[in-house]
């Protein structure tokens, strides 16, 4: 059996408007590259604008054509991404920024990429979620 990881990645509101298309699609597309994601592996996201995580999202497939095209401020890149299906939205007051730095979250560069190793910081967002 293999382990999913779990992973905190960091949806930029510049670029997507990753919050409606996961309401309006149930899903978002995720550049495959930088992320090293497996199908199982959930991700939580770090919403830019709102400076919290938001969503639990799990990766349901890779190799596929970018489909929230239409979410994106600008041209959204034609690139090879992972399926990454809402699992559950959360709304409450215990995962933005300020109460993640109690808990290992260090912001600024740190969140560029998706992070999987911070052990202490991911599982004080599952025991939210």
């Amino acid at each position: 059996m293999s382990h999913n990881r779990t992973w905190l990645a960091f949806a930029n509101r510049k670029r997507c408007r990753h919050a409606e298309a996961i309401h309006h699609l149930g899903f978002i597309s995720w550049r495959m590259g930088r992320a090293r994601f497996s199908i199982g592996d959930v991700v939580y996201l770090f919403m830019s604008d709102e400076r919290c995580v938001r969503f639990k999202m799990v990766v349901t497939a890779e190799n596929c054509k970018r489909e929230d095209q239409d979410y994106w401020i600008g041209t959204a890149p034609n690139d090879i991404t992972y399926k990454l299906e809402l699992l559950e939205e959360y709304n409450g007051t215990e995962l933005n920024e300020t109460v993640l730095f109690e808990h290992g979250f260090s912001g600024g560069k740190s969140i560029e990429g998706p992070i999987c190793n911070n052990v202490k910081l991911l599982n004080y967002i599952k025991s939210i979620f």
